[in-house]
């Protein structure tokens, strides 16, 4: 038993488990309706119950073979790098606008790589705000602020 708390597909499994089963059992508290009238909780229903299926197989994948395929070293810098650039988008978009904030997600989400060159890495943050605001503003009529 304490091999497969090291295999990476029943610790994947159980991942995809809890995510799938806390999405799915919060979206019980929303309306689900029907296939043809999708209240709001029908999606993350649908997700959460898609990731448990994905999780129960590969647990069960793991337990059938029995050879664990062993963890790999997690690496610090990019599981930082990128929870810090979601964080901050969730922490700029209501204040800064879209543009600023993709501009900023990028620059922060560079830094889960060495490799990165800054210029590069400034190129691609002000052509995702262009991206964004063209799609999300423009083509979609979603209520951003552009802007400050």
């Amino acid at each position: 038993m304490p091999g497969m708390l090291k295999d990476r597909d029943l610790l994947s499994g159980l991942l995809f488990l809890a995510i799938g089963g806390a999405f799915a059992l919060g979206a019980l508290d929303l309306s689900i309706g029907t296939t043809r009238r999708m209240g709001p909780g029908y999606f993350p229903l649908m997700i959460g119950s898609l990731l448990v299926l994905i999780g129960v197989a590969l647990i069960v994948k793991s337990v059938i073979h029995r050879r664990p395929v062993p963890l790999e070293r997690l690496y610090f810098r990019p599981v930082a790098g990128l929870t810090l650039s979601i964080c901050t988008f969730a922490l700029l978009i209501e204040r800064v606008g879209l543009v600023l904030t993709c501009i900023a997600t990028v620059l922060v989400a560079g830094l889960a790589s060495s490799e990165t060159k800054w210029t590069e890495n400034a190129l691609i943050a002000v052509a995702m705000a262009v991206f964004a605001v063209l799609v999300f503003k423009l083509l979609l009529g979603l209520p951003f602020r552009t802007w400050w």
